[in-house]
């Protein structure tokens, strides 16, 4: 018999510390809203100095445990996508693991940046669909980026553009095996020459030094040379990607219930939905209230739309998503 995997649980976590578009323009100096307005954000969450993305990603994965009605034992597999880890090394997966008593689960960490939680979507649920004993798998997106900004210094452009964007949070979705089709499809792109546009630059290529971080070149910043990504990047290439994801599973854009994509940028959303000729009610905003939180924001855009009873069995919902490096990634589902 066939073995089909599908989403039957969502849970979210957005930390305490909410900083609206005026606080943080009180902060910049600068009317940080008229840049925002377009980009449809108007907060974000920050988190505590002391809590890490295990704490934000155990805190998302009970709520979606509760909500699957399921235990932390009944969880085979742990996939955690971020590219803010608590450690380079160990892998967050497995603090997680261990915070959530998810003692029977396996567990690994993914980084495609922004892109990551559709890829980790399509990798649990390829795990259920090919390996009999995996049942029960825990996806989670979580972004920690706060921590990685300069929120001393307001008066490099890199702090101005990239510190008004970014917030943190957690989003969790349990998959788990099916005898009808849930997970359809995947395709993933990378344009890998977009490396240099921006990101955290240390690692191997580049270990941390005193200089470094005298210079604050260990947080997120503009590469030095600093390779431009185009303003219709996402609208030239969304799209494109979603209707070959589409009908890679035999399926025709005007049958989607929704189109979950990155909630960085409004208007990539407005224009890839005129693109697809789909009316804006087949997607889902939340930058507004929630702000953007990176690789959990997808699933916190799942979790709302849930909450706002915009899904019903049967419904064909895509996800969208893209990040640095560049990696943009699609997966299909159908709602059961």
């Amino acid at each position: 018999m066939n073995r089909f995997a599908r989403i039957r649980g969502v849970g979210m976590y957005l930390p305490e510390r909410k900083v609206t578009n005026e606080e943080l323009g009180r902060m910049m100096e600068c009317d940080v809203d008229e840049y925002l307005r377009d980009k449809g954000i108007k907060v974000r969450y920050q988190s505590a100095p002391d809590e890490a993305v295990s704490d934000m990603s155990v805190k998302a994965a009970r709520d979606a445990l509760v909500r699957a009605g399921m235990e932390p034992e009944d969880i085979d597999l742990i996939i955690l996508a971020t590219d803010t880890p608590d450690y380079v090394s160990p892998p967050t997966s497995a603090i997680i693991q261990h915070k959530l008593g998810a003692k029977n689960a396996g567990s690994f960490d993914i980084n495609a940046a922004c892109a990551d939680e559709t890829i980790a979507l399509a990798l649990g649920s390829h795990y259920i669909m090919l390996d009999a004993e995996i049942k029960n798998v825990l996806v989670i997106g979580a972004y920690g980026m706060t921590k990685w900004l300069d929120w001393s210094n307001y008066s490099e452009s890199v702090s101005k553009v990239l510190g008004m964007l970014f917030g943190d949070g957690a989003g969790a979705v349990i998959l788990t095996d099916s005898v009808e089709p849930g997970y359809l499809t995947s395709k993933t792109y990378t344009e890998g020459n977009f490396w240099d546009a921006y990101g955290i630059y240390l690692g191997t290529a580049k270990p941390p030094d005193a200089r470094m971080i005298e210079e604050k070149k260990h947080l997120l910043r503009f590469h030095d040379n600093r390779h431009r990504i185009p303003p219709d990047f996402n609208i030239v290439r969304w799209p494109k990607l979603i209707r070959e994801t589409v009908e890679k599973a035999g399926c025709k854009v005007e049958d989607l219930s929704l189109v979950l994509m990155n909630q960085v940028e409004l208007d990539a959303v407005k224009g890839t939905m005129k693109e697809l000729g789909l009316p804006m009610a087949k997607t889902h905003w939340i930058a507004d209230k929630f702000g953007y939180a990176g690789s959990a924001s997808a699933f916190m855009a799942l979790h709302d739309a849930l909450e706002q009873k915009k899904i019903e069995d049967g419904d064909l919902l895509v996800f969208c998503t893209s990040g640095a490096g560049f990696v943009l990634s699609a997966a299909l589902f159908r709602w059961a």
